[in-house]
């Protein structure tokens, strides 16, 4: 079996929607894409997100497709 390899980015985004109860936040990076934070990312948590607030995404690059695995929020 063979490790999987993943690159990592950072991206800016803009919070759009934060649903803290339900655990999720979608934010829009610079080049409108969507991309999807879950409460059990690396981060300060949902409850410090606001819409229309910065954040900085650190995305993991598989061979197929990107995620999230870290975010924190800027000034």
């Amino acid at each position: 079996m063979s490790a999987v390899r993943t690159n990592r980015s950072p991206v800016m985004a803009t919070a759009h929607e934060v649903m803290p109860k339900f655990g999720l936040a979608f934010v829009i990076d610079d080049d409108e894409t969507t991309w999807t934070i879950t409460r059990n990312m690396e981060g300060p948590g949902l409850d410090a997100l606001r819409t229309g607030q910065r954040v900085r995404l650190t995305l993991d690059h598989h061979q197929a497709f990107s995620v999230v695995r870290a975010y924190a929020l800027q000034s």
